[in-house]
Order: C-alpha cells, then structure tokens, then sequence
C-alpha cells in the first residue's frame, strides 16, 4: 500500500509532483492562491483540494497520516525581503506546527528558505524546532542545494524534518551531483530542446553603475535583478518575482562576457539595450525547476512565473520523498 501525505501551501504541486514520482500517494492539498491552485488541480491526482486560508482549516481528521509536508510563506525570512519575521502576516510557520500536532502524523517535513535559519532568526528557529519535538517528534533540520539532487538550479532550502517516536528514523538524502559524484546538471543542457512558449520582450539594458564581480555571471552590469545565465552551470535561483526585469535572461551573442572583459581592462560604461540578450520564457523557467514539460501553469503569465518561482523542485522533493519511504519501510525507531 502506498503510503499517504497532505500538502500544505502547496503551491501549483513541484512538491506533491517529487513526491508521487517517489511513491507516494497525495490525499490532499490546501492553497491559498487560484491560479496555483487550479495548477495544482489540473497537473495532480489528489484525494481533495481545499483553495482557502490554511489558518482556518483543522487537520484532526488526518490523524495518524504518513506524511504532512509544506512550505509555508518564505517572505518573511528571505534575505531578498523585508526579513519581519513573525511580524510579517504571512508568517504561517505556527500553523503548520499546529497541522502536526492535530495530525499526528508519522512523518513531517517543512520546507522554507535558508533565512531562517540566519542568526538574526535563530531563536525563533529553536522554538519552532522545540514546539515540533513537544508534539512527540526526533526533529532533524538541513540546508540542501537542489543542484545536488540533479536539478539545474543552484537553490538552497532549509528542511525541518521529524520522525514520531517509535517510527523508523528519517534520514536526509545523500546528494548525487556535484565534486566526486555526476556533474551538475548545466542550464544548457536543461534548455536543450526545450518547447516554444509565449516570448517574455522585457528588453536588457545596461546598468548607469555597473558592479564588476569575478565573472559575467555573478556581477551587476544591467539594470534589474535578473542575472545573465552561465549556459555551463546550473542557473541561480529561479525567483517568483520574474516576469519582468527581475527575469533571468541568456546571453546568446556573448555580450555580457564581452562586456565584462572590457571592464575589467578599464573600458568604459556603455548604455541602451544589450544585444543578443532573451529573458527566459515561463517554460524554460520551469526546465531550470526540473519540471516536466506536460505540466501544465495557469493564469496570466505573472501568475505562472510566480508559481514556478515558488514551487519545490520536484527533483528535489522526489530524493527527499524516497528517503522519507526508506524510513516508512524499516530503519531504527526513533527515541522517546
């Protein structure tokens, strides 16, 4: 029998996808957003799908399920952000504490960005991490690049995982990519025939004060925050701000390089649009995620750009899926 999850927050559904594709089977999901929950539905076979404010639902009915899985709201903790904590609204960490004590369920993993857990966040981290153990549970907390798990994206994210006591301890995948293990999947090789879809005209340009880093990829040369993408390594991270400027972009003439060589030979500022430059279009965004091509996002185009931005990838969700199913099918029992 397949072992069964409920996903909070879930998003248009990368990590109830990874998931399933790792054995799992989907009960429900609960969304706030119409448009990522409408992708959610169109792309996921799940049990039932509540679209609403997760504050207001209670999960005693799921009591004793295998897994509650979810990535609350990363605002108020990314370092691209205002950083308000729990003064942010959308600060929605405590409820899904509150969905694990009301499920119970054997396993637990939540997902949110490495903010959390800076100094500026730590003690709020341990309280969260108290509160989860109080509930019955082995809690173990990792940062994990997806780049490590075969996605084509250098993305780091903060895992919080628990194990009840008396279940088969989980433990964290071991990555499969990187120094001494397959090379990392370059952005190259992810866009590598990679079907048409609606063109993103938000033009380069570049930037009146140019920041000169290391190489073309890191630096600042045009205006925006979107980053020119090293076509031999994976991309940055994919932001749910895309859409316009904030939009990564492939340098296919070279000019960006070109540019940057003459920089740092004391060549001069240069202005207008940058030629040969194209922002990634919302399919290819989702490539660089480890999305399937049929997965299907709907609404208007900010709207899919946002939930590819916020998804997990489902590559990533899918190591972490199979090793929670290892922990189901036997290990050591965790401790009382």
């Amino acid at each position: 029998m397949q072992p069964k999850f409920i996903d909070l927050f879930s998003g248009a559904g990368g990590l109830a996808h990874g998931l399933m594709q790792s054995g799992w089977a989907s009960v429900a999901h609960f969304e706030y957003n119409r448009f990522a929950f409408e992708s959610h539905e169109r792309n996921i076979a799940c049990g039932v799908g509540h679209c609403g404010d997760v504050r207001t639902q209670a999960f005693s009915g799921y009591a004793g399920i295998d897994l509650v899985a979810g990535g609350p709201p990363c605002q108020p903790f990314s370092v691209s952000g205002k950083q308000l904590g729990t003064e942010d609204p959308r600060d929605m960490v405590p409820d899904f504490v509150r969905a694990v004590s009301e499920a119970r369920p054997r396993y637990f993993m939540m997902e949110n960005v490495p903010g959390l857990a800076t100094t500026r966040f730590q003690p709020y981290l341990e309280a969260v991490i108290k509160a989860l153990a109080d509930c019955g549970y082995a809690v173990s907390v990792a940062i994990l690049n997806a780049a490590d798990f075969g996605v084509p994206q250098s993305r780091k994210r903060l895992i919080i995982a628990g194990s009840r006591h008396g279940e088969p301890l989980f433990m964290f995948p071991a990555p499969t990519h990187g120094e001494g293990r397959l090379p990392w999947v370059t952005t190259a090789e992810a866009l590598a025939g990679c079907p048409p879809d609606e063109p993103n005209n938000a033009i380069v340009t570049y930037a009146k004060n140019p920041v000169l880093r290391a190489t073309p990829w890191s630096g600042m040369l045009v205006n925006g925050k979107g980053r020119p993408l090293n076509p031999d390594a994976p991309a940055p991270t994919i932001t749910a701000s895309a859409g316009g400027n904030r939009t990564h972009f492939l340098d296919e003439t070279g000019s960006i390089a070109q540019y940057h060589a003459e920089l740092r030979t004391g060549g001069g500022v240069r202005e207008g649009q940058v030629p040969g430059c194209r922002r990634l279009t919302v399919r290819e965004s989702a490539r660089l995620q480890s999305f399937p091509d049929t997965f299907e996002f709907t609404g208007p185009r900010s709207a899919r750009y946002a939930q590819v931005g916020n998804a997990v990838p489902p590559l990533l969700a899918a190591a972490l899926g199979a090793a929670f199913l290892n922990a189901v099918r036997g290990g050591a029992p965790a401790r009382s």
